[in-house]
């Protein structure tokens, strides 16, 4: 499940269907009722930042997306209808919100009102017109102010359909994204055979975000976490190997390289190399980082934030919506053997999930000074993300149906990396500030990266070709 920018997306041409809300239904939507249940912490930062940088010009495209082909030429009435019944299932896609205060108020529209109808949008001779139309439509239809906060469309072919749908960050996250596959195309085949979808019973992000707040509430500025939290942002960031050449507080255009790190063989033997070490794939590949950065003039230790999920309930493994926290991980690399710096990962990890929960957002609520707790605003910590995708159901089936994430162009003012493992091989996708000197350097890194890993998997350091993406001004990152 490569992961690509909008800007750099070109799909097959042909007739583009667009899957609409009947005008009725919209005119309902905007009149439905609050709903008790506030935005959670994640949701309320994202409509505050949307809205900041809408006031303030500054272009964004803050949804999530994904891409894939169904065989055959698409029925876009059972779609429409499949559609309809995959929104009702998820009940955060039926809720919209407004500002309210010096906050957002929750708004929940009927799940028997919501549909969903295919509408003729012409035929594209070309993939880029395609693209260039879902570039001026995923922004202003994914808004998480109106309903619905997502846009779906269909690309028909004699022999093969594609289908793309982005969702605003508010309601999905990357784990969510990768069910999106398997449970659209069960809905369709359903509507299809005029049966019932058989997909398991999920819960609703709806009450998680009541929990969460709840949880959240009880925890105040005595707790330990807290004490975690502020001891560790203080300590500041110290310089890393990548020189980004950007200003203190500055966003910048982002651009995104992306870099094959193993096969399949080569992941099962970095998985082997893991496991000796007492440590997961996840720990190694945070030990790579911090031992690839170290080797290019970087710190001792290596500290980052950490994306962890907080889906802690059977009911909200399948459930659709925002389930992740930042956790800091902090742990030494100089003079370090592989699985030295590996047991030292995993131990982080296990004390990072220790702060899950209190969100970044909490945390600012219960500072006196937030200011205070970033000593060196010129520098900002990575964010790193981990994910398994095997795992997903009908990822076996991803290759053959170019099964894909799909992102808006964003901006950035520090390092996101990602690590994917497929069945087929891993790779690192890394987003930074597009200037010259984040360009070089970022490629550096990102090559020392690899080489550690595969010297730790005892394979053979061969150099790969790295491809470079640039993205114009739009949105933000996020899993």
């Amino acid at each position: 499940m490569q992961m690509t920018s909008l800007i750099d997306y070109t799909p097959l041409p042909g007739e583009l269907v667009e899957f609409r809300v009947p005008i009725p239904v919209r005119e309902s939507a905007a009149a439905a009722p609050a709903h008790p249940v506030p935005p959670g912490h994640l949701q309320e930062n994202h409509l505050r930042r949307r809205l900041a940088n809408t006031r303030a010009g500054h272009p964004q495209a803050p949804w999530l997306g994904i891409h894939f082909d169904l065989p055959g030429r698409l029925d876009t009435g059972a779609m429409a209808a499949a559609l309809t019944t995959w929104v009702r299932r998820h009940t955060t896609l039926l809720t919209w919100f407004a500002p309210a205060g010096e906050g957002f108020r929750r708004h929940a529209v009927a799940p028997e009102t919501a549909a969903f109808v295919p509408e003729p949008a012409g035929t594209y001779d070309t993939g880029e017109a395609i693209r260039d139309r879902l570039r001026a439509r995923l922004v202003p239809e994914t808004d998480p102010l109106h309903w619905p906060p997502l846009a779906a469309c269909a690309v028909l072919r004699p022999t093969s359909t594609t289908i793309v749908l982005a969702i605003d960050h508010a309601h999905t996250d990357g784990l969510s994204m990768q069910y999106l596959f398997s449970e659209l195309r069960a809905c369709y085949t359903a509507e299809l055979a005029g049966t019932d979808a058989e997909l398991p019973e999920v819960g609703s992000y709806v009450d998680f975000c009541r929990l969460d707040r709840e949880r959240a509430a009880r925890i105040d500025a005595s707790a330990p976490e807290v004490a975690r939290w502020t001891d560790f942002l203080r300590a500041g960031l110290p310089a890393g190997p990548v020189d980004l050449g950007t200003e203190p507080g500055r966003m910048h255009p982002s651009a995104a390289l992306t870099l094959d790190v193993f096969d399949a063989a080569g992941s099962d033997a970095f998985a082997r190399t893991c496991k000796a070490a007492g440590a997961g794939y996840y720990a190694g590949v945070l030990a790579a980082l911090g031992i690839g950065g170290h080797r290019l003039g970087g710190p001792a230790y290596h500290r980052a934030l950490t994306v962890v999920h907080t889906r802690d309930e059977p009911r909200w493994e399948r459930a659709h919506g925002w389930f992740i926290n930042t956790v800091p991980v902090e742990f030494p690399v100089a003079g370090r053997e592989f699985a030295d710096v590996a047991t030292a990962a995993r131990a982080a990890v296990v004390r990072g999930r220790e702060l899950g929960a209190v969100t970044p957002m909490r945390l600012l609520e219960l500072v006196p000074d937030p200011r205070a707790l970033q000593a060196d605003a010129t520098q900002t910590l990575p964010l790193v993300s981990y994910m398994d995708l095997r795992h997903a159901p009908g990822s076996r089936e991803w290759a053959d149906s170019d099964v894909g994430f799909l992102f808006g162009e964003g901006r950035a003012g520090g390092l996101n990396l990602w690590v994917n493992r497929l069945w087929d091989r891993t790779y690192l996708r890394i987003e930074y500030p597009d200037t010259p000197a984040a360009r070089d350097g970022v490629r550096h890194f990102a090559a020392t990266v690899r080489q550690v890993m595969r010297e730790a998997a005892g394979c053979e350091p061969a150099a790969q070709p790295m491809s470079t993406t640039r993205a114009q001004p739009g949105g933000a990152s996020g899993t």
